[in-house]
């Protein structure tokens, strides 16, 4: 792979390829054209999957620069067996086939989109990997939301939930855990609630009143 148009050296799977020079303009062409041709491929290949009715959705595709290898990147429910499908567009097209199935994340980056925030999805602007987002990163940060307001185009939580995950982690080491029975000037309280941008601490007194205290005080 060689660098030019072709995004500093990175295929459709997102992996560091060897960087062998600078593309040359006839370089640049050519890839041009391979893209265009796996535009084609990718109408052929769907053809097939339907003749040998396999559960797989195509995401796209890609040629190597000189042609001797072409990557068809797909979706599916579970593993499956495309032996046969490969042997079928390897006599068609000629070429070398490589199917790499990928996940919802993964698809995601490569066909783009808009996000929430009204911006190009991050997986497809500048993360270079998809890491799972795990729903307890949702609870550090109290987003007791619907699922749908912090899904993202893949279907999946969002990644931006990991930017600032750390920092919550930290800030509420400095407060008590909600539901602790702690011992103040008015007797057994337990934590109700805590507000780490606010620096306040709501605790339950023995008679269910609520009362609200900086941090500070109720360090005093």
């Amino acid at each position: 792979v060689m660098m030019g148009e072709l995004d500093a050296g990175k295929g459709l799977s997102g992996q560091l390829e060897s960087v062998v020079r600078i593309a040359t303009p006839s370089d640049i062409e050519t890839y041009r054209y391979n893209q265009a041709d796996a535009e084609r491929i990718m109408s052929s290949t769907r053809e097939v999957i339907a003749h040998h009715e396999l559960p797989m959705h195509l995401v796209a595709a890609e040629y190597t620069l000189d042609r001797k290898q072409l990557r068809i990147y797909f979706t599916a429910p579970h593993r499956v067996d495309f032996r046969s499908l490969v042997r079928d567009l390897a006599s068609r097209d000629g070429t070398r086939i490589e199917l790499r199935q990928m996940g919802a994340r993964d698809e995601a980056r490569i066909k783009g989109g808009l996000g929430r925030c009204g911006l190009e999805i991050c997986c497809h602007r500048f993360l270079r990997e998809t890491n799972p987002v795990p729903m307890e990163m949702a609870y550090d940060q109290e987003l007791f939301v619907s699922p749908e307001r912090i899904t993202g185009a893949c279907g999946r939580l969002m990644c931006s939930l990991r930017y600032e995950h750390d920092f919550y982690v930290q800030a509420r080491k400095r407060f008590p855990k909600q539901g602790r029975q702690v011992r103040t000037s008015v007797g057994e309280e337990s934590v109700e609630s805590v507000n780490i941008f606010g620096n306040r601490v709501t605790l339950r007194g023995p008679g269910g009143e609520l009362r609200t205290l900086t941090l500070e005080e109720l360090k005093r």
